[in-house]
C-alpha cells in the first residue's frame, strides 16, 4: 500500500512540474504552444504598469475579434513594423508662393493612416496688418490635414491676406501619424450651441 501511494505521489509531482507541449514534442515553457491559438472566452492577463530594460523588447498579443471563429490570437511584433502605432514626424515648408499652401498631398494612405497637426509655426515676413472696420485685420488662417483622392493632404492659409509676392516665409509643422490598425473612427458629433458660446454636446459617442 505504501509503494502505491508513492508511485501516487512520484507521478502527482511529475505532472504539476511537468513542460506541457501542444504541436511540439520539446516544449520550453510550462505550456508550449506550436502553431495558432484560439480562445474563445476571456482569460487571465497580466498588467503591465511598468517597463524596466530587461523588459523593452516585449510583444503585445491581441485576440482577434474579427477572425473565425472569433479567439484567433495574434503577436504585434513592434520590430516588424514599419510604422509604430503613433508616429511624429517634423515638416518644413520654404518658399511658398504668398503665403497658402492650399494642397499639399502627404501621401498617406487614408485607408492605413489617420494624420492630425501640432506645433504649427511660421517663420519669415509679416502679413500686413489692414483696416476691417473699427479694428485692424490680419486675416484669419486655416491649419488642417484632409483626406482627398485615397490619400491625406495638408492646408496652410490666410483666407483674407496674402503677403507681398517678394516677401518670403517658411511653415514649420509636426505631423502625427496613427497607424489605423490601432484606432477607430467614430461618426462625426455636430452640435448647435444656437448662437451661445457656452453649451453640451449633442452626443456621447460609443467607446466601449
Amino acid at each position: 500500500m505504501k509503494k502505491i501511494l508513492l508511485i501516487i505521489l512520484f507521478a502527482s509531482y511529475n505532472l504539476l512540474n511537468a513542460q506541457i507541449g501542444i504541436g511540439t514534442a520539446s516544449p520550453e515553457a510550462d505550456l508550449h504552444v506550436g502553431g495558432s491559438m484560439l480562445t474563445q472566452d476571456d482569460f487571465k492577463i497580466e498588467n503591465l504598469s511598468t517597463v524596466s530594460a530587461t523588459e523593452e523588447d516585449f510583444q503585445l498579443v491581441t485576440r482577434l475579434t474579427t477572425s473565425n471563429p472569433i479567439g484567433k490570437l495574434a503577436v504585434l511584433d513592434v520590430d516588424a513594423l514599419k510604422v509604430a502605432p503613433v508616429n511624429i514626424i517634423n515638416y518644413t515648408f520654404n518658399n511658398v508662393y504668398l503665403d497658402n499652401l492650399d494642397d499639399v498631398d502627404l501621401q498617406y494612405d487614408e485607408t492605413k493612416y489617420v494624420v492630425g497637426v501640432a506645433n504649427f509655426r511660421q517663420v519669415g515676413d509679416a502679413i500686413k496688418k489692414v483696416p476691417g472696420g473699427d479694428n485692424y485685420s490680419i486675416g484669419h488662417f486655416v491649419v488642417r490635414t484632409f483626406k482627398s483622392g485615397g490619400t491625406w493632404h495638408l492646408e496652410i492659409s490666410n483666407k483674407e491676406l496674402d503677403l507681398d509676392p517678394t516677401d518670403s516665409i517658411t511653415y514649420h509643422v509636426t505631423l502625427v501619424v496613427y497607424d489605423k490598425k490601432y484606432f477607430k473612427d467614430l461618426p462625426a458629433i455636430t452640435s448647435s450651441l444656437g448662437g451661445s458660446n457656452t453649451g453640451v454636446a449633442s452626443s456621447v459617442p460609443i467607446l466601449e
